[in-house]
């Protein structure tokens, strides 16, 4: 009998041992390198901030998910690529700079200028007659000519001018001289537009100085010039390509000094205040 319930209880046994299924190892895959970290929910405790132990539940604060660390890249740039360029700024034009300002202004050293030329006059006699209701003048003078001119520079815009000139009488009212030549040196100040100056004249009349007075018969007076003037001007210039220029001037003369002999008058005595007016074409002779 013992022999038969040991022999029970090992069969028993054996059976219990092959029912149990196979353990299969799992291999360990190791720890997680990079773990996520979370936050554990915190939980409020509405006794100790209330006191009242019939609040609701504890609430819970909201979880906080850290993001993994990002890892430098270690990626070096290729040395092959071309280092990028930085646009170069152009320089700002300030305020009295170079580049704002106009250019110098050029003042040449010589400049040859010549035209026509209206001037100088003399009025004449004028006598009216109530018996013959009429005026006659007589003895009169209106130059028109030309003149030729060479100016030097000083110091930039002062130069020293010479002029030689001539002026036809083409006077209507019984002429006094067939004409006037002369010639003239001054100073003036030329700018880009406009300019002036100052001039003394040396002058000759030529031709017949008598004249038949009104209301007489014959050449029985005569006018005495002398040979001495001066005058001032005032200009506008034009500039024109390749060292030319317009000019227009005019201005008061003063001078010659005049003696008028006419019979049965005393000697007239006068100064001439006359004008004189002339169109220039100047051009840069040296510059």
């Amino acid at each position: 009998m013992k022999t038969m319930a040991w022999t029970t209880l090992v069969g028993l046994l054996m059976l219990a041992t092959a029912a149990e299924p196979a353990v299969t190892a799992v291999e360990d895959p190791g720890p997680d390198p990079d773990p996520i970290p979370v936050q554990q929910p915190e939980t409020i405790d509405r006794e100790s901030v209330d006191g009242d132990p019939t609040s609701p539940a504890p609430v819970e604060a909201a979880t906080v998910v850290e993001a993994p660390p990002t890892a430098p890249s270690t990626t070096e740039p290729s040395k092959s690529a071309a280092p990028a360029t930085a646009p170069t700024a152009e320089p700002e034009a300030s305020n009295g700079t170079a580049s704002d300002e106009p250019p110098p202004r050029h003042y040449p050293r010589l400049i040859l200028a010549g035209g026509p030329l209206i001037g100088p006059h003399a009025i004449g006699n004028q006598q009216c007659s109530p018996e013959e209701i009429r005026c006659e003048k007589k003895g009169s003078f209106f130059g028109a000519g030309a003149q030729l001119e060479l100016r030097a520079r000083l110091y930039r815009p002062l130069y020293l001018h010479l002029r030689g000139m001539a002026a036809r009488n083409v006077s209507p009212n019984d002429p006094i001289y067939s004409g006037i030549a002369g010639g003239g040196i001054g100073l003036g100040a030329y700018g880009k537009r406009i300019f002036g100056r100052a001039e003394y004249l040396l002058l000759h009349a030529f031709g017949d100085d008598r004249f038949e007075p009104p209301f007489a018969e014959g050449l029985v007076a005569r006018d005495e010039w002398g040979n001495h003037a001066g005058m001032l001007a005032v200009g506008f210039r034009q500039p024109l390509p390749r060292g030319l220029a317009i000019e227009l001037w005019a201005g008061p003369m003063f001078g010659p000094r005049s003696v008028r002999f006419v019979p049965q008058s005393e000697p007239d005595e006068r100064l001439l205040t006359t004008f004189m007016l002339g169109l220039n074409l100047a051009w840069d002779a040296l510059k």
